[in-house]
């Protein structure tokens, strides 16, 4: 089994579904939607993937079981994949060029550790808006019930994260980026890993949160209000 550092870990997506929906110019879109403020790994996530050249928008399960696994029970869902070995991995190299998706998020989070203490840190984009993480999908059974799972991919972290971790998440929040990622007929992967690097530090900012992100349990909007002011 392949192992993956548990980063990204935690994310949001706390902006209203008619503004994913225009941002994101979608066409189907799933009947039932809530904020977020605390979204964790095993949880149903919202993701897009492009299909008869609509961008269609679903819950999948965020944790990868690819379509190998014979008990998924037994399998460690796989919740990150390093961008630059993608292609060595069994558990992803199948899933590059047919089963690319993305998952809507507006912010992330990241915990510093510093002399045992780790320290909650929402990061996001400077404007506030949604954007997507690059991932991938697979499909499985457990028991008479079909499993649709997904997996965030992750980079090295520009300089502004790297002073609390040495990973992110790959961020696209662009028209451009979100057709090459999503449009696997057009685009291969040769091409479309093009877009697997780090988001410019300039257009981020970060602040530390309460330790209430913590658990995902608690999933209100004290998550995600500043630390100090």
């Amino acid at each position: 089994m392949e192992e993956v550092r548990n980063m990204c870990g935690r994310f949001t997506l706390t902006v209203d579904l008619q503004d994913v929906v225009d941002y994101f110019q979608l066409q189907f879109i799933p009947d039932h939607f809530s904020p977020s403020f605390n979204i964790a790994p095993s949880q149903l996530v919202l993701t897009a993937i492009a299909h008869n050249g609509e961008r269609r928008a679903g819950y999948m399960k965020w944790g990868l079981v690819p379509y190998w696994v014979k008990q998924p029970k037994q399998w460690k869902p796989l919740i990150n994949a390093r961008s630059e070995s993608l292609t060595d991995k069994s558990s992803f190299k199948h899933l590059v060029e047919k089963h690319r998706c993305v998952i809507f998020a507006d912010s992330f989070y990241e915990w510093k550790v510093e002399n045992g203490k780790k320290t909650p840190y929402r990061i996001m984009k400077n404007d506030g808006k949604p954007f997507a993480f690059a991932a991938l999908w697979d499909r499985n059974r457990e028991g008479d019930r079909e499993l649709i799972t997904c997996v965030i991919l992750t980079t090295s972290a520009n300089e502004k994260v790297r002073n609390i971790h040495e990973r992110m998440p790959v961020m696209l929040d662009n028209e451009e980026a979100w057709e090459t990622w999503l449009n696997t007929k057009e685009y291969p992967y040769a091409k479309a890993k093009e877009l697997l690097k780090p988001y410019p530090m300039e257009n981020q900012k970060l602040y530390v949160v309460s330790s209430l992100v913590n658990s995902p349990k608690n999933n209100g909007e004290e998550c995600i209000r500043p630390l100090f002011s």
